[in-house]
């Protein structure tokens, strides 16, 4: 009997050899990219995702696109997609990797107002540049207004700190601002500024270019209205400030705002992201809707109509404050006001205080209907501080009711933080 050939052993499980070889090869492989995609994973940074019905998932961020937001969870597999508009906020997780400290020596403020901070600030070729340990921002200079060098270095006794010499720019000027340290004062030295290097600033004046060593120099201001805040605009915080897109992208390689307009483009390191809140672009605050209808009837009932008093008690916008971060409403028992609804609302949200914060001592009642359901009544206590959160969908008109709480009291006013309409 003649003994078996090996290409016969091979086959004797049904398996021709060279398919056997191959499907090994296939299963290392596989093996591999499955190690190499874990690993790949695990150096991506982790962040927060809620989304618009309150949920928040976290995970790891593979990308963001213009129309989604890209996650990796253990319950989704390799990826997990959102929908933009079904997002609020995309935050650095609280155990996230924090990008590392800028020194602040330079802070830059865009025409929109919003700030960035870096080590140092350079225009070179007709490239503005933002230096920081992340690495290079780079965005169009026609967004940026202002430049201060911070702890600047000037003659002795020079004032180099910026809000001096930044509330005292000249409203009345018709060109660039060179601000120069010197003893007596800053100098505003009118000119075109056409590039900065790390050791001067380069200016045309009178028809001459001339170099200013950059150790004279507190900052710079570009002649450039003040842009106004779109309504559909992103607000997008990251290491060392904040900024305003239309459109925002994030890769492991770069954070890229407005990538589509060359005029607003804005490139900045993947590490420096920090929060991006679509809502910004999607809320109206009740602080800028008018009222539809106004009711306020403080405790001294027919006083309220002095000149003044009448004032003293409606609803008025309050800054923000060292017991209040963020701005709101502060509205005086009692008192019923009605807005209407913008089209497409969805929510309304707001955190309800003591407007005195802790030092309060009476208590009030706040009630919210829609359409004249009630969809919300509390009495608050002076240490409270209660989040609301109402579905509008369908209603045309919010009617937010403050009226006195326990029986004898004078009724203590409360603050709406940051009320907001959400589409």
């Amino acid at each position: 009997m003649t003994a078996p050939s090996r290409r016969t052993g091979m086959r004797l499980f049904g398996l021709d050899w060279r398919v056997a070889i191959a499907a090994c090869l296939v299963l290392v492989h596989c093996g591999g990219q499955r190690r190499t995609r874990a690993a790949d994973l695990a150096s991506l940074p982790e962040y927060r995702v809620e989304q618009n019905d309150g949920a928040a998932i976290t995970g790891r961020l593979i990308r963001i696109t213009p129309t989604e937001v890209v996650l990796a969870t253990p319950d989704a597999g390799d990826e997990r997609r959102l929908a933009v508009e079904t997002v609020r906020t995309v935050e650095l997780a609280p155990d996230g990797r924090r990008p590392g400290p800028s020194s602040g020596g330079v802070r830059l403020t865009c025409i929109d107002g919003t700030t960035l901070d870096g080590d140092d600030f350079t225009w070179l070729d007709g490239r503005p540049t933002l230096v920081r340990a992340e690495g290079r921002v780079e965005l169009p200079i026609e967004r940026v207004r202002t430049v201060a060098w911070r702890g600047a270095a000037a003659k002795d006794g020079a004032d180099t700190g910026t809000s001096a010499w930044l509330a005292a720019i000249p409203e009345d000027t018709g060109s660039d601002l060179v601000v120069v340290g010197k003893a007596d004062g800053p100098e505003f030295v009118e000119c075109a500024i056409t590039a900065i290097t790390a050791d001067a600033v380069t200016v045309v004046l009178d028809g001459e270019t001339i170099p200013v060593k950059r150790a004279k120099v507190l900052g710079l201001h570009w002649l450039r209205e003040r842009e106004a805040v779109a309504a559909v605009e992103t607000l997008v915080d990251v290491a060392g400030g904040s900024l305003r897109a239309g459109r925002v992208a994030w890769t492991p390689e770069a954070l890229v705002l407005d990538g589509d307009d060359p005029a607003r483009r804005v490139s900045l390191p993947a590490a420096m992201l920090a929060r991006i809140d679509y809502s910004t672009g999607r809320t109206t605050s009740l602080t800028a809707l008018p009222t539809e209808q106004l009711e306020v009837d403080p405790f001294f009932g027919a006083l309220a109509k002095i000149d003044g008093l009448a004032d003293f008690f409606a609803p008025r916008v309050a800054a923000a404050d060292s017991i209040f971060p963020r701005p709101g409403l502060v509205v005086r028992p009692r008192t019923v006001a009605v807005w209407r609804i913008p089209a497409n609302a969805r929510r309304f949200r707001t955190t309800v205080a003591a407007a005195a914060g802790k030092q309060a001592t009476d208590t009030a009642i706040v009630a919210i209907a829609i359409d004249g359901r009630e969809v919300f009544r509390r009495q608050f206590e002076p240490a409270e501080s209660i989040p609301i959160d109402v579905e509008l969908t369908g209603g045309r008109r919010l009617s937010v009711t403050v009226d006195f709480g326990n029986v004898g009291t004078t009724g203590g006013a409360v603050r709406f933080t940051e009320p907001v309409i959400e589409k």
